[in-house]
């Protein structure tokens, strides 16, 4: 191409970005400055925060996606399988006994975060250890006392593998201080640590567990799983201790007592993490029952591959944006708007990269995993990340109840989202297998929003702005759009998922350039570079 072709299709992209962003070399014109600094500001601060995150984690899920194809060619889905009612029930352990203190404690650090001279902070992180490890202890126990009875559960009565378990209590326990030392990270506002910690955590993982299954098969998983959740705890340690020296005390309940009002509310996250942990166990034992561990392994697959974009796109919510809103959860009017104005730019984020993967998902099992062995996994996959369009909006709504510290608000609204999950689940994989379990997901995550939603009005009195609404619904529809046409197969289902794509991203980008200075600032650059 000669220079002055070259020059041209870049002034003709000017003038469209220009015609249809409003953008120029400035930044966004037509906007009132003065009315519109304060959210300019806020939403430069997601798309910031969004993109460190979401590059790290882009690279922890590029690890993770190495590890995946490691284990689809040396496990298959019988592996899968295997592995996926070990984490199941070991989540219901821990869930079960870690009192939820890796959320109860950002908003207390949070709250103390702002006067570190007064000396509560201090104490605060040394109470959020002591409970860490108080819990973690615990749960090693419970794990260790139960393990016949675990493995009876998660293998149909089979309890040949009550020995995996008594070694993965040594896991249940690492998790429970790795929670405690990522929440005193998360309510300090160490966002860097965080993301390091995560993307050093899951390259230590990638290294101990690609040996153990080249060597070992699917008898390498339970050692994978343990020294995995050891490596993470080992990281995370690393970085909080750097800032604040470990000291705990666990067994004095002279001091564990002061913690009392913070693990009150713990306990019923604790039930409700009970009870979400055993419905998913119930899912993984349920299709145990129906179809083996290959059923199970496709299963797994196919939702994991979803949950690493609700990773990639959703991380800044756990680490930035609920200590943010814990600090302003005093003032509901404060509160509303970042609620409203976080759920908006996740919306506008999600449905490009929903729709896309729904486009993707059968270049992604290719690549990633097996395709002859894992071809069920993408129905299933291409209906289930519908509902991470949902969950984008919802999440950062929900997260009220958990800065109020509203325990039997949350009780009521977690138990009525398992009994949905179940329900969904069993209907959705009787009517239409495994591309019916797929559009259950999708089916209660919607569920879950509109739960959210009617709580957050009738309880905090909160309302989604006529912008969050309009811009959710346009999308919605581009999302549909984009199911029906998979759903649909040949040229012409492929014709409306490009235009549905193409539509959706536009918009996204005609929002972020007007309510941002991040993106023109970007787009200019890349002209400057290119020309």
């Amino acid at each position: 191409m000669n220079q002055n072709a070259k020059k041209q299709i870049l002034f003709l992209l000017k003038v469209i970005l220009r015609a249809f962003l409003r953008y120029d070399n400035m930044g966004i014109i037509d906007q009132d400055k003065n009315g519109i600094e304060v959210e300019r500001n806020l939403f430069d601060r997601i798309l910031k925060y969004t993109g460190v995150f979401g590059g790290v984690q882009a690279l922890s899920i590029l690890v993770s996606l190495i590890l995946t194809k490691v284990k689809s060619v040396l496990l298959g889905p019988a592996g899968y399988g295997i592995t996926e009612s070990l984490n199941r029930t070991v989540d219901l352990v821990r869930n079960s006994t870690n009192l939820g203190v890796a959320t109860v404690a950002v908003p207390e650090i949070s709250h103390s975060a702002g006067d570190p001279e007064s000396g509560t902070l201090t104490e605060k992180v040394m109470l959020t250890r002591s409970w860490a490890l108080f819990t973690a202890f615990l749960g090693m126990l419970i794990c260790l006392l139960l393990a016949p009875l675990l493995s009876g559960w998660a293998f149909d009565g089979d309890r040949e593998y009550a020995v995996n378990f008594i070694v993965l209590s040594l896991a249940v326990a690492a998790a429970a201080v790795t929670g405690g030392e990522t929440a005193i990270l998360r309510g300090t506002g160490m966002l860097r640590q965080i993301a390091l910690s995560q993307l050093l955590g899951g390259i230590l993982s990638l290294c101990i567990s690609v040996p153990l299954y080249w060597f070992f098969n699917i008898r390498g998983i339970v050692p994978a799983l343990t020294l995995s959740a050891l490596g993470s705890m080992t990281v995370t340690c690393f970085y909080s201790c750097r800032a604040f020296p470990y000291r705990a005390r666990p067994f004095s309940w002279s001091f564990l007592k002061k913690g009392t009002g913070m693990v009150g509310f713990g306990i019923f996250l604790t039930i409700a993490a009970f009870m979400n942990a055993w419905a998913w166990s119930f899912v993984a034992r349920y299709l145990m029952g129906q179809g083996g561990s290959e059923l199970t392994g496709a299963y797994s697959a196919g939702y994991m591959l979803v949950t690493y974009l609700t990773t990639l796109l959703l991380s800044v919510t756990d680490s930035e944006y609920y200590p943010r809103l814990s600090a302003s959860s005093d003032d509901p009017a404060q509160a509303h708007a970042i609620m409203n104005n976080q759920a908006l730019a996740m919306c506008m984020l999600a449905a490009p990269l929903v729709i896309i993967f729904m486009v993707c998902v059968p270049i992604f099992v290719f690549l990633v995993l097996e395709y002859d062995k894992f071809h069920l996994s993408i129905s299933l996959a291409q209906m289930a990340v519908i509902g991470l369009f949902f969950k984008a909006v919802y999440q950062p709504i929900a997260y009220m109840v958990l800065a109020r510290s509203d325990s039997k608000i949350y009780l009521l609204q977690e138990t009525l989202c398992c009994i949905l999950l179940i329900v969904c689940v069993l209907a959705g994989y009787t009517w239409g297998g495994m591309r019916g379990l797929g559009v259950s997901f999708a089916v209660w995550e919607l569920s879950y929003l509109v739960i959210v939603v009617i709580v957050g009005r009738v309880r905090y009195g909160f309302v989604m702005s006529s912008k969050l609404v309009s811009n959710f619904l346009i999308q919605g529809v581009l999302v549909a759009v984009t199911a029906a046409g998979v759903l649909y197969g040949s040229i012409w289902g492929m014709v409306l998922c490009i235009a549905a794509g193409l539509a959706s991203i536009l918009l996204s980008l005609r929002f972020f350039s007007r309510h941002t200075t991040l993106l023109p600032k970007i787009i200019s650059r890349l002209f400057h570079v290119f020309s």
